[in-house]
């Protein structure tokens, strides 16, 4: 089997939740896998050097608009969330989660960015992130442990790091057999890399 696509995103990211939807249909349809790679954006774009878009008035007002937009023209439910805010812990919950459940990668990462992008849940409290994640069969104790222990701590700080080290500069951001796309809107581009690769 091919390398899995990899797939960089960051939960407080709306495009990284539009990118979420039906990538593992594209990965299927071209034999691959996805693989699942929450990081937090801004402690990336910090070691580039990179300000967040939140830091200019003019672009920050075109993305909030464009956002709703981007959700209609792809026919997603969506309800615009407090933005920004730092997802660290239910990145944290993934990776603490994931490491020793890795097939809960998929569904865990559809249910948080449902329950941010959708229902507007509070995913930086960490009491409704247990309650979100106990649907997954991830007990409140598992939950707590996750996000306060060692291995999701270390796994992120790691995440951090390889995708700084890669060049990853925004979300969502996607490598397949080595080849960057950053963006959304860059899916189709994806899809036309992967019919060009399986013919090579």
């Amino acid at each position: 089997m091919p390398p899995p696509i990899v797939f960089w995103f960051d939960f407080a990211s709306p495009y990284g939740y539009f990118a979420s939807v039906g990538i593992h249909r594209l990965a299927e349809k071209h034999g691959r896998a996805v693989l699942w790679r929450p990081v937090l954006l801004w402690a990336v774009l910090k070691a580039h050097g990179i300000k967040p878009p939140a830091e200019s008035k003019a672009r920050w007002s075109y993305l909030l608009h464009d956002m709703t937009r981007t959700a209609a023209f792809m026919g997603l439910p969506f309800k615009l969330p407090e933005l920004p805010i730092s997802a660290h812990l239910a990145m944290r919950l993934f990776y603490g989660i994931t490491a020793q459940r890795p097939d809960l990668a998929r569904p865990f990462v559809q249910r948080i960015y449902e329950a941010f992008m959708v229902e507007g849940s509070p995913i930086h409290d960490p009491d409704a992130l247990a309650s979100l994640v106990a649907p997954l069969g991830i007990s409140a104790e598992e939950a707590v442990a996750a996000m306060n222990g060692e291995v999701g701590r270390s796994l992120l700080a790691a995440a951090v790091d390889e995708a700084v080290a890669d060049g990853v500069v925004g979300s969502p951001f996607f490598f397949i057999d080595g080849e960057p796309f950053f963006g959304v809107d860059h899916v189709p581009q994806m899809e036309w890399f992967l019919a060009r690769q399986s013919h090579v």
